[in-house]
């Protein structure tokens, strides 16, 4: 039966990703070598799991291999665990399968294993994907190094905010939205590897993707850790014009929303013009800005991160309320 007619799929869903993945599956030996692999692993819903510009299963492996990657290591391969809805057509799996061919590749690693899982209908949102990346130490000690933000340093962002988040909560609501604003998830070790291979890898004091909780969130939890606030220029972030629209309309800060596929660097004063060169000489970082600055040490912040306005007006930014209307982004 050709596979459009083909309305159901009830049996092991990792035989079918396999099958697609073809040469790229290749299992990993866990045999220590030097310091060891490094491991990290996440599962990963999305609402809904199919979108403009990627899908659950894109957003699985860019999301650990950026995890990996931002933690100074070296993505290898991943292993995923699907768990899948009784019922999903055929269709969309491979769709989903298709789309993890396509991000393994773009990120350089293979995959070690697959393994599926079919749950009853309305049990799952169709599928979830478990994704682990395994990496090993960077060559050089300092391309691995995250001290920590100091006073002074810079705040970039890789490229621009708030596209998924404005994309998936269009989508969700029909506002139409979604056909001015796609989702910019991607695998970034390589965007990271070009500041490497530019030299600038010890200039980085903390570094994440932009996840659900947006900017904002992955700046809170450096705060939490290095005890130092950070002032945003809200004028510098990037931020496209039909995405601000979209969020203004949804009731969502740009600076909140999740932005998978950007990344947030805190780098050293004196080498943030480099980073920023490099950064805009790939194509995931082209709309690369420095955002903002890192203040002095303090045993507990008062004002963990403040945003300073156009008109010159600097106002905390408050921990935003959980919405789980906009959860499983």
């Amino acid at each position: 039966m050709p596979l459009e007619q083909q309305t159901g799929f009830d049996d092991d869903p990792a035989l079918l990703v396999t099958d697609v993945l073809g040469d790229l599956v290749r299992p990993v030996s866990f045999a220590p070598v030097g310091t060891g692999p490094v491991v990290v692993t996440g599962t990963y819903v999305s609402d809904p799991p199919f979108f403009g510009g990627g899908d659950v299963g894109r957003l699985a492996v860019s999301g650990v291999v950026n995890s990996l990657a931002t933690d100074g290591a070296e993505p290898q391969t991943v292993a995923l665990a699907l768990t899948v809805e009784a019922g999903l057509p055929r269709l969309l799996l491979r769709r989903l399968a298709e789309s993890v061919r396509d991000t393994t590749r773009e990120a350089g690693v293979t995959v070690a294993a697959v393994h599926g899982r079919v749950v009853r209908a309305g049990e799952a949102d169709q599928v979830y994907v478990t994704a682990t990346a395994i990496g090993s130490p960077p060559a050089s000690p300092a391309d691995g190094a995250r001290p920590g933000m100091q006073p002074g340093d810079s705040v970039l962002v890789s490229g621009p905010l708030g596209d998924h988040e404005a994309h998936l909560l269009s989508l969700r609501a029909g506002l139409g939205f979604e056909h001015h604003v796609t989702s910019g998830c991607a695998p970034l070790a390589g965007l990271l590897g070009t500041v490497r291979s530019n030299g600038y890898g010890g200039a980085i004091r903390a570094a994440a993707e932009i996840n659900e909780g947006g900017l904002a969130a992955v700046l809170r939890s450096f705060v939490a850790r290095d005890r130092a606030g950070v002032r945003l220029d809200e004028r510098a972030l990037p931020v496209r014009a039909e995405t601000r629209v979209a969020l203004e309309s949804l009731g969502v800060a740009p600076w909140d929303a999740a932005s998978p596929g950007s990344l947030c660097l805190v780098v050293a004063p004196d080498a943030a013009p480099g980073v920023l060169a490099a950064l805009r000489s790939h194509p995931y970082g082209r709309s690369a800005a420095l955002v903002g600055r890192v203040g002095a040490r303090a045993e507990r912040p008062l004002v963990p991160v403040e945003l300073a306005a156009a008109d010159g007006t600097a106002t905390a930014l408050p921990t935003p309320v959980v919405d789980l209307a906009r959860r499983l982004l």
